[in-house]
């Protein structure tokens, strides 16, 4: 890091957030920490989210010299905005922001003194799912993750915004946001850096605010079928990033349950497709109560899918109102543009 290179950089990518984007800021300007620049990475909105992300920074001298904003002029997705404000950072570590959520006042001090003078490649911490009307804090429990085999595929794990990654590993290592595949871009970044054995760190406080919205999960056949694509894209991508580093047998287990959890919605909702789902990463079907981090009645559910004749099992499911009972907790309220994994789990 040279001299003037800041120690964090926060990158905000936003779509027509005028609604909660000034509340995003005033967590940023309220930072004890002030060795930070932040990039503000604008895709394409179309409502007033610039012009109060500008009126706000030139009331807020924090901010002074320690932003830069970045415009599409048309909406290009997260990925896109994600690698743009990688592409801009300086900073010795990166760290997400969304324009809905907002950090504790302390966070970035208190995930920078994490990383002991710099020891730490990786720093994590717990988060606050907040409804506006209730609050949980999801944590660890004090089981922290030894590697990435031992990481379940949900929020906690794979999200870029509770986290600081040392910068230079992700450039040495070529590691960009997969652009264009907007649903689990974050896993795919995290994915990949946790294959390379950081060294890590953890705050047991949890210190941002992941701001859901009320009945935001029911999702339109479209939205499904395009968080579908991508998750499913993504496990192929990573597939061939392991390949291609000679990693893929040491991460099989990893691999495994993502290709999983990947397919996961073609068994989700009144258009269930019971022979797509075998026919997809058929290679998983015969692992499925052999995985772990995944409750056992969901595992014997997709196992019994598995073995039984489609033709029956598709009679089933086309009979079923609802073919979960429940799903992660994380995952209920998802935000449209989330790339949270939506899939079931528990504590095996």
């Amino acid at each position: 890091m040279t001299p003037s290179a800041p120690a964090i950089s926060v990158i905000v990518v936003f779509h027509n957030a005028e609604t909660t984007i000034e509340r995003t800021l005033r967590s940023l300007a309220g930072q004890t920490f002030d060795d930070v620049e932040y990039i503000f990475v604008n895709d394409g909105s179309t409502d007033r989210s610039v012009e109060l992300l500008e009126d706000f920074v030139a009331l807020h001298p924090e901010f002074t010299g320690r932003h830069t904003l970045i415009s599409e002029p048309l909406r290009r997705g997260v990925a896109h905005g994600s690698a743009l404000g990688y592409a801009q950072a300086a900073g010795e570590y990166v760290m997400r922001c969304d324009a809905d959520d907002y950090l504790e006042p302390d966070a970035l001090e208190l995930m920078y003194k994490a990383t002991e003078g710099g020891l730490a490649d990786c720093v994590a911490a717990p988060y606050f799912h907040d409804t506006g009307r209730k609050t949980r804090t999801v944590g660890y429990g004090g089981h922290y993750p030894q590697s990435l085999n031992d990481m379940p595929v949900d929020t906690l794990n794979f999200s870029l915004w509770n986290k600081l990654l040392r910068r230079r590993m992700l450039d040495d290592n070529g590691i960009e946001v997969y652009d264009g595949v907007d649903c689990w871009e974050d896993l795919g970044v995290v994915a990949r850096f946790m294959a390379l054995r950081p060294v890590m760190r953890f705050v047991d406080r949890p210190l941002y605010h992941y701001m859901v919205v009320k009945g935001g999960a029911s999702l339109s056949r479209s939205n499904r079928d395009r968080l579908l694509e991508d998750h499913l894209m993504m496990a192929l991508l990573l597939e061939q990033w392991f390949e291609q580093q000679g990693l893929h047998d040491e991460y099989d287990e990893f691999l495994t349950r993502l290709k999983f959890c990947s397919k996961v919605k073609l068994l989700r909702g009144r258009d269930k497709d019971v022979r797509r789902w075998k026919d997809t990463f058929p290679e998983v079907n015969g692992r499925i109560m052999g995985i772990r981090h995944v409750a056992w009645w969901w595992k014997l559910m997709f196992g019994l899918v598995a073995v039984l004749p489609a033709r029956f099992t598709q009679w089933i499911a086309d009979r079923c109102e609802v073919f979960y009972a429940r799903e992660h907790a994380d995952a209920v309220q998802a935000r449209p543009h989330d790339s949270h994994p939506n899939i079931p789990r528990g504590n095996a």
